[in-house]
């Protein structure tokens, strides 16, 4: 399939983006058709550990622009474009934080790592969680969200599909990364893991809808 540059902008006006986000509106089956598109959409012409740090450092600054009061957010604001004020702030992200995550598909090279939020709530346990999910995508070659969202729509379990936690996590947050000219297998995968599954997985997806069009620019 050729996906055109418009095709990469997605953009966030459209009712169909607005109803994903809404996400209590969607079913399982209808979240698994989005994610998909999302997957077949956020492909990149090229990926270097420059853009692994960009990315990961733009999922951090998206992360505290909602995490903290406006008047400390608003020094990273000239990072992302995520607004930053209360009224922005989902009230569950208060107290958290989270693990990000980026390494190459094998899982062998660390491109970026890092903790950020309140560290107190950030355990060992994350990192079970983050080796989890990238395990779906290393599997499955699909993003952690979909195979979870895949697996309730057909009424399964990841137990009942031979998917045993901890190994394996079908829970939102690791997204693979693929190449437009190189359909056969992801090259890195990008993993959060802290927040609801949902948020885990739509702050990389909003990063990457900002990030991957400035690459062809």
């Amino acid at each position: 399939m050729i996906v055109t540059i418009s095709a990469l902008l997605l953009d966030h006006r459209q009712p169909k983006y607005q109803r994903f986000m809404m996400a209590t509106t969607l079913s399982d089956a209808e979240i698994v058709e989005e994610v998909l598109e999302q997957e077949a959409t956020l492909r990149f012409p090229s990926f270097t550990s420059n853009d692994a740090f960009n990315i990961g450092s733009i999922i951090r600054a998206k992360f505290l622009a909602k995490h903290l009061p406006s008047s400390k957010a608003e020094t990273i604001s000239s990072i992302t474009s995520t607004a930053s004020s209360d009224g922005d702030r989902p009230p569950e992200w208060a107290n958290r934080g989270i693990v990000i995550a980026i390494s190459t598909f094998t899982g062998h090279d660390c491109l970026f790592g890092c903790v950020v939020g309140n560290e107190a709530e950030v355990t060992p346990d994350n990192w079970i969680w983050v080796e989890g999910k990238r395990n779906v995508v290393k599997r499955f070659n699909h993003s952690s969200y979909y195979m979870g969202r895949k697996l309730a729509a057909a009424g399964k379990t990841q137990e009942s599909a031979n998917l045993p936690f901890p190994e394996y996590a079908t829970h939102g947050g690791a997204f693979p990364v693929w190449l437009r000219n190189a359909p056969s297998s992801p090259i890195a995968v990008i993993v959060v893991s802290g927040l609801p599954q949902r948020d885990d997985h739509m702050i990389v997806v909003e990063t990457l809808k900002e990030y991957i069009p400035t690459l062809y620019q």
